[in-house]
């Protein structure tokens, strides 16, 4: 006689992963990014965007359509999530430190397309990876311009990438 599981395998919904993963994920890259000389949090917020731009084109995923379907409910979520005091205690970096370099900004979209690739790599689709990087890129928008003027900068950020 065979014996058979009716218990299935757990399963965590994308919102939930991205609510709990992006803000940490955006943390740790400004960290990262603040050690290699990327001071400034329009840097910082340029170089995540220019590496979730890259992994999209590389997938050839429209980034503009997805960007504008997933930054609204991204906020909308992650706002509310930390006190205004924590988003601003988020990213080591700040808004009015030097400009970084071209090398440096090349330097951090380079770790944001780890980020994702890694992602990919133990199984989330591509457009979800893309998903999960918006949310990162949001999480670092809030930490910039802190959860009431977020969706001022992510309108102007929808209209770049």
């Amino acid at each position: 006689m065979t014996n058979t599981n009716d218990i299935s395998s757990p399963q965590v919904s994308a919102l939930q992963l991205f609510q709990s993963l992006a803000p940490t994920a955006a943390e740790a890259l400004a960290q990262q990014l603040h050690g290699a000389g990327v001071c400034n949090s329009n840097d910082l917020v340029d170089a995540l965007a220019t590496g979730l731009s890259a992994y999209a084109r590389a997938r050839g995923i429209f980034l503009s359509s997805e960007f504008q379907l997933a930054w609204p409910g991204a906020l909308h979520v992650l706002k509310g999530r930390h006190t205004e005091d924590d988003w601003e205690r988020l990213l080591p970096q700040e808004a009015t430190a030097p400009k970084a370099s071209s090398n440096q900004i090349v330097q951090g979209s380079a770790q944001m397309l780890r980020v994702l690739d890694a992602a990919e790599s133990v199984g989330m689709q591509p457009r979800t990876a893309i998903w999960y990087g918006i949310w990162i890129v949001t999480a670092a928008v809030i930490g910039h311009s802190g959860p009431l003027d977020a969706d001022i900068s992510l309108e102007e950020l929808a209209e770049c990438v």
